[in-house]
């Protein structure tokens, strides 16, 4: 796991001369766009690719000034615009979609000239439905009460992780329907062509999630177990973090039973908790250091992991001890000598799930030849899609259930997804439409 690979030397002067903040960028991304435009001048239709340009060249010095700063971070001695290993295993899951998606259309005789344009729009609706479907999951973690400039600096680290893939689906989604509209292609056979991208994505995708450390797995007994580092604190690892807050370093993990009390999950061997021999599964926890878990402002279970969290955030861990009062066997004290260097043996998920979008890439690419309709392909694509990740969930920890259901919000997408895609599957059967495109290239097929 790397997080940050180095850092862009960020200055606040150019040749010497004093420039505020971004300015300097902001002076490069103006010379930028004064020799595009002389490109464009010297083109027959000049007005109308410029008005079409001036979108793109407004948002990108609206991210200059406002959005960069925000992402500018001090590590050590050095100040600078961290490069993320995240990022740049997202932008080779990029790269590697629209590429392949590209090399196909040529094959089947469509102007890959479509897929790029149509790549454009999909890419930034799909990168601004994963962020907006985490930020709304994980609201608590991004909202600074009386600061919105705090906030939208939270929001904005798309690079350091939190975008949630059925997000990205749904956004990308909504913009290939409606490209496809305008554009008057069908939908359905495009659909089929570019879902093998959507599934090396994936695969990159989900290794730059290993790299950031986030859509980690529960606690693992194999070999192929991983331990992610502590992290630069206070910016702890994403596993790391949860094992504080869970008690997992003290040897404890706990669950809310239906009466809302907090109880004993599970006591981890060789564990501080297991050595002194007094916990034990379903154990009722009345209160942490001195709190009692009934309270008005928290629930039991959060005001739990706020206590473990604290002990080792602003102490770490406590000087002397943690008192747990157990109902029935009274105060127990745990004590761990320092913190940890890393996480608890974990899952590698990020790693399962990648090799599970390889293994659905190449899948589809074999199906893709033997295709009786269009829509097969995309279809069985979602569909086991869905099927491995609602599986995968099961041993990943970094969602909870909700709404009474008993699983994550992906858990609930993904049955969703799949019926769906069964629906999907049996109206392009019975359809008894030919295919749009011929299975052999035909040249100058499609614009």
């Amino acid at each position: 796991m790397q997080r940050t690979l180095f850092l862009i030397p960020v200055p606040d002067d150019l040749f010497g001369l004093p420039v505020v903040g971004m300015g300097w960028l902001l002076i490069v991304w103006g010379l930028i766009v004064a020799v595009w435009i002389f490109l464009l001048s010297r083109k027959p239709t000049f007005m109308q690719e410029l008005i079409g340009h001036l979108p793109l060249f407004a948002i990108v010095a609206a991210a200059i000034v406002y959005v960069l700063p925000m992402l500018r971070v001090v590590e050590g001695d050095q100040v600078g615009f961290p490069v993320r290993g995240y990022g740049v295993l997202l932008v080779f899951a990029i790269v590697s979609a629209v590429g392949l998606a590209a090399y196909r259309a040529q094959q089947m005789g469509l102007n890959p000239e479509v897929i790029f344009s149509l790549a454009m729009v999909m890419i930034v609706c799909g990168v601004v439905g994963a962020r907006l479907f985490f930020v709304i999951q994980y609201w608590e973690n991004f909202y600074r009460p009386g600061d919105w400039q705090a906030t939208a600096r939270e929001i904005f680290k798309v690079t350091e992780g939190g975008i949630v893939v059925y997000g990205s689906l749904i956004g990308a989604a909504a913009a290939f329907i409606v490209y496809c509209y305008r554009k008057q292609i069908n939908a359905l056979a495009l659909a089929d062509l570019i879902a093998p991208s959507l599934m090396i994505g994936m695969f990159f995708g989900r290794l730059g999630c290993f790299m950031n450390g986030c859509c980690y797995g529960g606690l693992c007994t194999l070999p192929l177990a991983v331990q992610f580092p502590q992290g630069v604190p206070p910016q702890y690892t994403p596993p790391y973090i949860r094992h504080m807050e869970n008690g997992a370093f003290y040897g404890l993990l706990f669950v809310e039973n239906d009466q809302g009390q907090v109880v004993v999950a599970n006591v981890l061997p060789d564990s501080a908790a297991s050595k002194t021999g007094k916990f034990a599964v379903g154990d009722v926890v009345e209160s942490i250091d001195g709190y009692p878990l009934q309270s008005e402002e928290y629930k039991p279970l959060d005001l739990l992991k706020n206590r473990f969290l604290a002990s080792w955030m602003k102490e770490g861990p406590r000087k002397g001890t943690l008192e747990i009062t157990l109902a029935g066997k009274g105060d127990v004290a745990l004590h761990v000598d320092e913190m940890p260097k890393a996480s608890l043996p974990i899952h590698p998920t990020q790693i399962y799930s990648s090799l599970n979008g390889l293994i659905l890439c190449l899948l589809v690419l074999a199906y893709y030849p033997f295709r009786k309709a269009d829509g097969e392909v995309i279809a069985i694509t979602l569909g086991l899609y869905s099927i491995a990740r609602f599986l995968l969930e099961v041993i990943r920890t970094d969602e909870y259930a909700i709404g009474g259901t008993g699983l994550t919000i992906s858990q609930n997408v993904s049955v969703v997804i799949f019926v769906l895609a069964i629906v999907l599957f049996i109206f392009a059967r019975f359809r008894k439409q030919p295919l749009a495109w011929p299975r052999e290239a035909v040249p100058n097929a499609g614009s």
